[in-house]
């Protein structure tokens, strides 16, 4: 008897699973909508071909040539935005426009967020209508989307903005930006010392400012050490040729300069700059394993140079850089900390990006972001007072609003729909909603439409799958609505 129960049980097991199981293949069938070898191709081909990209034109030229091979129509402005536009099956449903930022610098990155777009851009849709940007974002300056056309992202539109980063989310939120440009007299002089030390820095990975700051290379801090060594010592010094590897509003990624010296002020130089550089390698191994720090000594003075920065130059950049400093600032225990957030938690950047001559003039470009637009403005008040400190000039520029969406519908909807599309084992896949520690295009798109939805996907890097599950959710998405505007799902 007890066989026998055994065996009905079993019976009844397998039937289930069984059952299970073709409705797990069904719906998964049914909500399959990624043409999975179209994504990896993509993808494969723009990593194969991103480290030959010398411009934004080369990435852009490669876009455009993906969306033609599937037979896409699409129009480039003059902006060098890449826009698609597919027209509504279903004129009840709001437009859901889907953008993504292109940057040749980190295009292999990047890699995942630009198929995600391809194969939303490419595939059949039955919802509202679609329009797909494919923002021109040259060295992280937001070209594009500072000068799309508010057409494109039509009022009460559901955006949804997609790039990648180190964990999978959605976030309804962006921290506020601004730039500052510090001015600093610029001159030569002749040079009066006879040894030059060369100093060089290669072989940093560049990216946008972001709360991992700390774990950043810090060219600037490198060039503030060495130089005070000598400044502090009340040693005859001058320098000359600093070149900054800029990259416009994304972290440096090398620097060259020489200090020069009298022979006689040599006596420990190979002992501090060899502690310099396996400090500089110790402190970088584990995020920048190939950024490499070096330096020479020059005693031929044919080969140094015959004019060097003037040192009232010198001076007023040195001030300025022992005054203010690249940092990411935290909630403490003292701060009236806002809702959601908690100790701990960055609430402003403050990054330091780009050094460069322009005739009597040098430039120190800054890029500070802060939660709200009263942390920033605070940090870009600290900035000014260091300038006012140091004697020179400081302007702002391209600010821009933090932005909060108070409607988690869409962010919501998302959520639900990666669950339900991408889930092979009838399990709950959860999607968490998290807050951008960083400022994000969404920032900007808020200030071209003031009625748009918007909302930020986030792929996590390390996931191969992330972007195909995204592309999905998002297709899913767009033919989910139904005349009464509620979701299918």
């Amino acid at each position: 008897m007890r066989n026998s129960n055994k065996k009905t049980t079993v019976i009844v097991l397998v039937i289930v699973l069984t059952f299970v199981g073709i409705i797990a293949y069904y719906k998964m069938a049914k909500t399959r909508l990624v043409d999975k070898d179209n994504y990896i191709a993509f993808r494969e081909q723009l990593v194969s071909k991103s480290k030959d990209f010398k411009s934004n034109a080369d990435l852009q030229k490669f876009i455009e040539s993906e969306t033609t091979k599937d037979k896409v129509l699409f129009i480039t402005d003059e902006h060098g935005n890449i826009i698609i536009t597919k027209t509504a099956s279903d004129v009840t449903a709001p437009a859901t426009v889907v953008v993504a930022d292109y940057n040749y610098k980190t295009a292999n990155t990047d890699a995942d967020t630009l198929a995600t777009l391809h194969e939303v851009s490419t595939s059949k849709t039955t919802g509202g209508s679609v329009i797909a940007i494919f923002l021109n974002n040259d060295n992280n300056e937001h070209s594009g989307a500072k000068n799309i056309n508010n057409s494109y992202i039509p009022a009460n539109s559901n955006v949804i903005y997609v790039s990648s980063g180190k964990k999978l989310y959605i976030s309804n939120t962006s921290f506020a930006s601004g730039m500052s440009d510090i001015s600093i007299p610029y001159a030569n002089e002749s040079r009066t010392q006879n040894t030059g030390i060369k100093v060089k820095i290669t072989g940093i990975k560049t990216d946008s400012p972001s709360s991992y700051i700390s774990q950043q290379p810090d060219v600037f801090d490198v060039f503030s050490t060495i130089v005070s060594k000598y400044k502090n010592k009340s040693v005859s010094y001058q320098v000359a040729d600093i070149k900054v590897g800029n990259n416009g509003n994304m972290y440096p990624n090398s620097l060259e300069f020489t200090i020069l010296l009298d022979s006689y002020n040599l006596e420990d130089t190979k002992e501090y700059f060899d502690g310099q550089v396996e400090k500089f390698m110790k402190a970088n191994k584990k995020y920048f394993p190939e950024a490499k720090m070096s330096y020479s000594v020059i005693t031929d003075e044919s080969k140094l140079p015959d004019t060097v920065i003037s040192q009232k130059t010198i001076d007023y950049l040195i001030t300025y850089l022992y005054i203010d400093k690249n940092s990411n600032y935290r909630f403490g225990d003292e701060d009236k900390i806002p809702a959601k957030y908690s100790k701990g938690d960055v609430y402003a950047t403050n990054t330091m990006e780009e050094l460069y001559v322009d005739g009597d003039t040098m430039h120190l470009k800054m890029n500070t972001t802060g939660v709200t637009d009263a942390y920033r403005d605070q940090i870009m008040k600290d900035n000014e007072s260091a300038a006012s400190l140091a004697g020179i000039e400081i302007n702002t520029y391209d600010m821009f609003s933090a932005y909060s969406n108070k409607s988690h519908k869409l962010s919501s909807d998302l959520s639900t729909i990666y669950s339900n599309a991408n889930d092979k084992a009838l399990q709950t896949i959860a999607v968490p909603l998290d807050k951008d520690q960083k400022f994000t295009t969404m920032s900007i798109l808020k200030g071209i439409q003031e009625k748009a939805n918007i909302t930020h996907f986030n792929l996590n890097d390390d996931d191969q799958d992330a972007g195909i599950k995204v592309a999905n959710t998002i297709l899913n998405y767009i033919n989910s609505y139904i005349e009464s505007g509620l979701l299918k799902f």
